[in-house]
Formats: C-alpha cells, sequence, structure tokens
C-alpha cells in the first residue's frame, strides 16, 4: 500500500512541476517602476531574461518579468525575481537605466541563465555570477574588488579596469581586456579565453599553474615571465581545459 501511495505521490509532483514550467514568467506588456530614493548600491537576482544596462539621466527600471520585486532599502536598490520554478521565460527582458557616470558603492549581480548587455558600469565592489547565458560590457571598472564567478556561457569586458579580480570560470569562453590591479586570481575551467592586458608586461609580474590546457603569454613559455617579470600588479592563474592566451597592449 506504501508503494502505491509513493507512486501517486511522485506523480503528482511531476505534474506540478511540468504544470509550473508551462506557465509563462512575463507579463503581456511591460511595466516601469520609477525610483525615487538616492542609491548608493545594487542588488540584482534574475533567473533568466534579456538584462539590458543603460545610461541615462536617472535611475528607472522596464521589465515584463512577472514576479519582478523593485524595492529601495536603505540606498540599496534591490531587482529580486521571486518566481520557485522553472517557467516560459521566452520573450522576458528587463532594462536597468542608471545615471550617466554613476558609481555603485557596492554592485551584487546574479544572472542565472540570462543574456546580460551593459554599456559603461562601475563600483567600488562588484560580485557578479552569471550562468548559462552571455555576458557583455563595453566598459567595466571596479575600484576595490572584483569578484566574477562564470557558468556555462561567455563573458566579454570590451574595455576594464579592475582592482583585485578573483574570476573563477566554469565552461565557456572568456574575452577580456582590462588593466589589472593589485592581486588577481585567475581560475579557468572548460573553455577557450583570450585576454589583452592593459599597459605593458613590465606593470605585471605572475604566478602561473598550467592545468591541461596550454597557457601562453606574449606568444611565449608563461615560465619566463613567472621568473622575469616584477611588475606591481600581480596576476596568479590557474589553468584548466582549453587554451589561454595573454597579450599587452598600451594604454
Amino acid at each position: 500500500m506504501l508503494k502505491y501511495f509513493l507512486i501517486v505521490l511522485v506523480v503528482l509532483l511531476v505534474v506540478a512541476l511540468v504544470g509550473c514550467a508551462s506557465q509563462p514568467a512575463v507579463l503581456k506588456s511591460t511595466k516601469t517602476y520609477s525610483i525615487t530614493k538616492d542609491i548608493h548600491s545594487l542588488d540584482v537576482e534574475i533567473n533568466a531574461a534579456d538584462f539590458v544596462i543603460v545610461e541615462g539621466d536617472k535611475f528607472s527600471v522596464e521589465s515584463n518579468l512577472k514576479n519582478l520585486s523593485v524595492s529601495e532599502e536603505e540606498g540599496v536598490l534591490k531587482l529580486v525575481e521571486k518566481t520557485k520554478f522553472a517557467r516560459n521565460y521566452n520573450g522576458a527582458s528587463l532594462k536597468l537605466c542608471i545615471p550617466k557616470g554613476m558609481t555603485f558603492e557596492n554592485a551584487n549581480i546574479n544572472t542565472g541563465a540570462s543574456k546580460l548587455t551593459a554599456e559603461s558600469f562601475s563600483a567600488n565592489t562588484l560580485e557578479l555570477k552569471t550562468g548559462a547565458g552571455r555576458v557583455e560590457f563595453e566598459r567595466l571598472e571596479a575600484s576595490e574588488n572584483a569578484n566574477i564567478k562564470g557558468g556555462a556561457g561567455e563573458i566579454s569586458i570590451k574595455d576594464g579596469n579592475l582592482n583585485n579580480l578573483t574570476l573563477d570560470l566554469g565552461v565557456g569562453e572568456l574575452n577580456m581586456k582590462a588593466q589589472l590591479k593589485g592581486e588577481s586570481n585567475l581560475k579557468f575551467g572548460v573553455g577557450e579565453s583570450d585576454i589583452t592586458l592593459l599597459g605593458n608586461r613590465a606593470d605585471y609580474s605572475f604566478d602561473i599553474k598550467n592545468g591541461v590546457g596550454n597557457i601562453t603569454v606574449d606568444g611565449e613559455n608563461p615560465s619566463y615571465f613567472a621568473n622575469g617579470t616584477k611588475g606591481e600588479s600581480l596576476v596568479k592563474i590557474k589553468g584548466g581545459v582549453g587554451s589561454t592566451n595573454i597579450t599587452f597592449q598600451e594604454k
């Protein structure tokens, strides 16, 4: 009897989950949220959407996500999607407009399986966690610390200035052009990575531990740079599976 009860229970749970998954996670129209208070920090957590960050005259939020919560708490703008189960995200969108020249004290962005594109984005401290999606920054700045964790997807930073960067990649591709300052720790998973370090090679020193893949620094064996350069900016690299190519470009 217990066996049949458990079977029925499992079937009911599966039906319930399928029902949730078939429900759309988007509204029929886009809502606009006005931001009325002074904002100094940002906290974003969404499951999936085309997430765009643009610059403008003031803060505003536009989205068709059905269960998006937009709140302002003690100077922190929070955009949190409260959908608990996977749903139909076809056409899901989120647009955040920030004042031009804005630098957040703290920015925490968790995008899930979203596509994130941003113009110029700046924060003192940045926490960025991505899932299965594409992330593209035209310019990214973090004056104190930057922590970027990639899942399965592509991360593109076309121009950056990052202090004390911690980068942990899963499965995917990295294309980054940035000036790295302080101590950076880069850990690669499975995928190809192309990194252009702004400045010259005398600005950097390296501590490189290769994995299964191949790492080149300015087209040469990285052991030369690990022992032969003493730049102020230290870049520690732990290689994974795939190739990592590091070059330099004068600012």
